[in-house]
């Protein structure tokens, strides 16, 4: 029974010591990263019956086991991985942040100031300085979205280097893990079955650091070892197979790093961004590119773009200093075209910019599957599918072909193939003045228009007249001259002692012709009908159809005296300065046209020359019709006419014979007209339903948000992980003062079995006394 007890003792010494060693072991690591504490686990070791009963055995330590709850771990790794997104998202977007919303670096100020420079320059539109004032702040506006657009640049390279070191850091943790799993299998297969715990630790310290770079999934496998997944499943290790990850450059866009690994035939197969979406700063920052980078600089591209486009289509309406027609102000950059890199037809893709209002902040791809061709907006998927005779194509602004002249058509491409198009990328980065001469601002407007607001005879002699007859006294009464008539008066001699040199009147556009009434020096009057001579005498008054005027001197024969007049507007009807739109360029004024209202044959607008295409009519009420080409222009109160790109309004009540007239312009250095439509886009909504301005406002304001909701969440996922992580350690971890008391067990339950050694020691020893 002695020798019983003895081992009994040995028994409660040996695990004494495994439990001191494993405390010692806990205390040691209280501070390695991912260190799990581990206890003894004891079991009795039975008991022997001795017919009397079951006598104990000792005990006996079943195993060393790892503190380890598999349910809170991958809580914490799910958060974990949550917050390392957040965290690289929220990093690069509030860089974004501070730059678009900043007072002074932002694009707001380098606007308005731009604006003012154009207000101030429509209010003195022939000084050298309100115009070099104008050239100066639009050097500054290109300035300052270049240097937003370089900081939006930095950003991007930024990310293609975090990528780059994303992924060198996964294979070498992939690596660690692999080697881990075979040193688990090895252990585990060599301690009869045991968990060789510290391995375990390393391996889910490896995990947990690509957890922190990618979302992982883990598969137990039964010989031990662990398969790891990132992504939304992308193996990365099976075992002690790695799968070695690359940063490739992608298909559609060489600039920009994709992840990818290495298949057969030394290609590389890409991951599609989203994969990593989940989970990890690789997803944060894949989610920051693509959710608010590109965006971003799309639309920080799209105001310039619409910016440059719409000033210069305004300034190549209007004339400058030098009265000829505008040109471009600023230089606009065309969308980026990138075929994909294993395309194989031959043909070029071409994509203009026709409508700049209409461009969106979407990236787009052109893509042919031999038969017919599909445009997709990237931005919400949207597709439209075409066969090549629909080319060009138009969508969204951008107009695409095979750029051919004079007909362009369809992209020549193979089955397959297909193009990435980026209508706005580079329209900050590549806007820039077109001119550095002030007198080619165009403040102008290319016509002008007027109503007959006095009385002119317009007298005039030919150049052959030989005679010395010469008009005085000239006047016009507007109530009886026939409005668009002109008469002429033509000398003749009637033979006879002395020879009589007489007047005879010819009128055009006066039916019948009006009588003609003489007064002569002596007070006679004398009056002949239409155009029967009559006796002159120098001095005479000559009066007909409301024309009057004083002839005096020695006409000769054959001479001739012309009047044109123009007679003043009687009704209360005025017409509006008038306005072009892109149309006029294609023909623009070269010659007056002139406006005659009528009352017979039908009440309206005569007019001449002859109008060559349809004119449209806007009435107040928003409604319109169409006046074929060469007809009179129906007339209501407040309608708008336009006819082959300008566009002008009559209101009031016009009299018969009333005129108007639109002519090109022919003072453009006095004129602040198309300054003042210049200085009017600061407002129009030119970018879908906002201006320059609000589309900014809104590129601030949604990057603000953004913001404020990535930092917002990134708080409260942090408090969650601490709160998991506290669970985790308070279970998990290891505690001194817990350890420290467990110490202090331990050498009490080693004294204690001592003493049991010791006590069956000596009753050995009484028993050999005995026994001698």
């Amino acid at each position: 029974m002695a020798t019983n007890i003895f081992s009994i003792g040995q028994s409660a010494l040996q695990a004494a010591m495994a439990a001191q060693a494993t405390t010692s072991h806990n205390l040691a690591n209280a501070l390695t990263p991912g260190y799990n504490r581990q206890v003894v686990v004891q079991s009795s070791a039975g008991g022997i019956n001795y017919g009397y009963g079951f006598v104990g055995q000792g005990t006996q330590v079943a195993e060393i086991k790892r503190v380890y709850n598999d349910f809170l771990v991958k809580q914490q790794l799910a958060s974990q991985t949550s917050a390392s997104s957040l965290d690289s998202y929220y990093s690069q977007i509030s860089q974004l942040d501070n730059l678009l919303a900043d007072k002074d670096a932002g694009l707001s100020p380098a606007l308005q100031d731009f604006f003012k420079s154009i207000q101030n320059f429509a209010s003195t539109p022939n000084t050298d300085a309100s115009r070099q004032s104008v050239l100066s702040g639009a050097s500054t506006l290109v300035a300052r979205f270049q240097a937003l657009n370089d900081q939006m640049a930095q950003s991007r390279t930024s990310v293609n280097t975090q990528i780059t070191s994303t992924v060198d850091s996964l294979n070498s943790y992939s690596a660690q893990l692999a080697e881990l799993n075979k040193a688990i299998v090895k252990a585990q297969g060599a301690g009869g079955g045991q968990a060789p715990n510290d391995l375990l630790d390393q391996r889910d310290q490896v995990v947990a650091n690509i957890n922190k770079l990618a979302k992982v999934t883990t598969v137990a496998q039964d010989n031990g070892s662990m398969s790891v997944f990132i992504g939304s499943g992308q193996p990365l290790v099976i075992g002690e197979q790695v799968t070695t990850l690359v940063a490739a450059p992608s298909a559609d866009d060489v600039s920009r790093l994709q992840i990818g690994y290495s298949v057969a035939g030394g290609k590389t197969a890409i991951i599609p961004d989203n994969f990593f979406y989940d989970g990890g700063s690789l997803g944060g920052l894949l989610k920051y590119r693509s959710e608010t980078l590109d965006s971003a600089q799309n639309t920080l591209g799209r105001i310039a773009t619409v910016l440059g486009s719409t000033f210069n289509d305004q300034q190549k309406l209007g004339l400058d200093q030098n009265g000829t027609p505008g040109t471009d102000f600023f230089n606009v950059a065309p969308p980026v075209v990138l075929p994909k890199s294993t395309n194989t037809g031959s043909g070029p893709m071409s994509a203009t910019i026709t409508n700049a209002s209409a461009l969106t902040t979407s990236d787009y791809t052109l893509s042919y599957d031999g038969t017919n061709y599909t445009l997709t907006r990237l931005s919400d998927n949207t597709k439209t599918t075409v066969a090549g005779t629909a080319f060009p194509l138009t969508v969204d602004g951008v107009t695409y072909s095979d750029g051919g002249t004079p007909t362009p058509g369809a992209p020549t491409m193979a089955a397959g193939d297909s193009f990435k198009i980026q209508p706005t990328i580079n329209g900050a980065a590549s806007l820039s003045l077109a001119i550095n001469n002030t007198q080619l601002i165009a403040a102008a407007a290319p016509i002008t228009t007027s109503g007959n607001a006095t009385s002119a005879v317009n007298a005039s002699t030919p150049a052959a007249n030989t005679g010395s007859g010469v008009i005085s006294n000239t006047s016009l009464d507007p109530k009886t001259f026939v409005q668009g008539s002109s008469v002429s008066f033509a000398t003749s001699v009637v033979a006879g002692t002395p020879p009589q040199l007489q007047l005879a009147a010819t009128w055009a556009n006066a039916t019948p012709a009006p009588d003609v009434t003489v007064t002569y020096p002596d007070g006679t009057v004398s009056t002949v009908s239409g155009n029967t001579p009559f006796n002159y005498q120098t001095g005479a008054v000559i009066s007909s159809g409301g024309v009057s005027f004083t002839l005096t001197g020695t006409p000769a024969t054959g001479d001739q005296f012309n009047f044109a007049p123009v007679a003043a507007n009687q009704g209360t009807a005025s017409i509006s300065a008038g306005s072009v739109d892109k149309n006029y360029l294609a023909t623009p004024l070269t010659a007056p046209l002139t406006l005659k209202y009528q009352t017979t044959p039908a009440v309206g607008f005569a007019v001449s020359p002859a109008t060559t295409a349809p004119v449209t009519v806007t009435h107040k009420d928003g409604t319109t019709a169409t006046i074929a080409a060469g007809a009179p222009l129906t007339y209501t109160a407040g309608d708008t006419y336009t006819y082959q790109g300008m566009s002008f309004s009559i209101t009031g009540q016009p009299s018969a014979g009333d005129q108007f007239t639109i002519a090109p312009n022919t003072n453009a250095t006095s004129d602040n007209r198309n300054a003042q439509l210049l200085a009017g886009l600061q407002t129009k909504n030119t970018i879908g339903n906002t201006s320059y301005q609000g589309s900014y406002s809104q590129l601030v304001a949604t990057i603000g948000n953004k913001t404020n909701e990535i930092n917002v969440t990134n708080t409260a996922e942090k408090a969650r992980l601490e709160a998991i992580t506290t669970e985790v350690q308070s279970e998990s971890g290891v505690s001194q003062d817990e350890e420290l008391a467990n110490m202090i067990k331990n050498q009490q339950q080693y004294q204690a079995a001592a003493k049991v050694i010791q006590a069956a020691s000596d009753m050995l020893n009484v028993l050999f006394q005995v026994i001698s």
